[in-house]
């Protein structure tokens, strides 16, 4: 969705320099990487899984039924149109997801969550608090080969930690990477915490979206004053 944020940063009066960091690819579903056939829950946090969830529904018709939990008001409603239960309300992002699944679940669970090649957090989350995750990959994210170096800009925005930890690996060696006079917004508090952690490519400070849509990313934007 980077033309829709870039819309959003110029309603607001801000210059909006575009700069894909991360490519993406689907991964088509193979039964073989599932142990089960029936889950208590299925858990999405990025829309580029809902083609292997798709296909996943074809092939395991038990899934169709299974309660979901998602990060996004967009991803819900594809969801939703897929015939899927939504349990719980949209999360902010998979951190927020993540707590409020331990909240809903008394006990245990058995979730599936097809998730991007380098993703983990929300898989490491539930498994410390008891939950049973079974997490195939759905799509591969790889940096961009760099064409130009990372451009010059007041303030970055970061809607992924992959995009963090990829800017992070330019950032080392470029000049234009140097992040200590930009102010960094992040699109939720996985990609918040991400940022705090890249140490080396520091920001003057950090602050996270209220909610993960261009619509906020606009009206934090107009309430800057650097």
């Amino acid at each position: 969705r980077l033309a829709e944020y870039a819309r959003a940063a110029r309603s607001a009066g801000w210059e909006a320099v575009e700069c894909p960091l991360l490519s993406t690819e689907p991964r088509r579903f193979d039964r073989s990487e599932l142990r089960s056939e029936r889950f208590d829950w299925i858990c999405l946090t990025s829309a580029s899984a809902l083609p292997w969830i798709e296909e996943a529904c074809v092939a395991l018709a038990s899934l169709r039924g299974t309660r979901c939990a998602v990060v996004g008001g967009r991803t819900a409603e594809r969801v939703a149109s897929l015939g899927f239960a939504l349990a719980l309300a949209p999360a902010v992002d998979a951190a927020e997801l993540a707590s409020a699944l331990r909240a809903a679940v008394r006990g245990t669970a058995k979730v599936l969550w097809p998730r991007g090649s380098l993703s983990d957090e929300l898989a490491s989350s539930l498994r410390s608090a008891g939950f049973e995750v079974e997490d195939p990959i759905a799509y591969s994210t790889r940096a961009m080969t760099a064409s130009e170096p990372l451009p010059p800009g007041s303030a970055v925005f970061f809607a992924s930690p992959s995009a963090v930890r990829a800017w992070h690996d330019r950032a080392r060696y470029e000049r234009g990477g140097e992040s200590g006079r930009r102010l960094a917004i992040t699109i939720g508090r996985t990609t918040f915490d991400a940022v705090l952690q890249e140490t080396p490519a520091r920001f003057f400070d950090t602050i996270s979206l209220p909610q993960p849509t261009p619509e906020a990313f606009g009206i934090v934007l107009a309430h800057l004053d650097l």
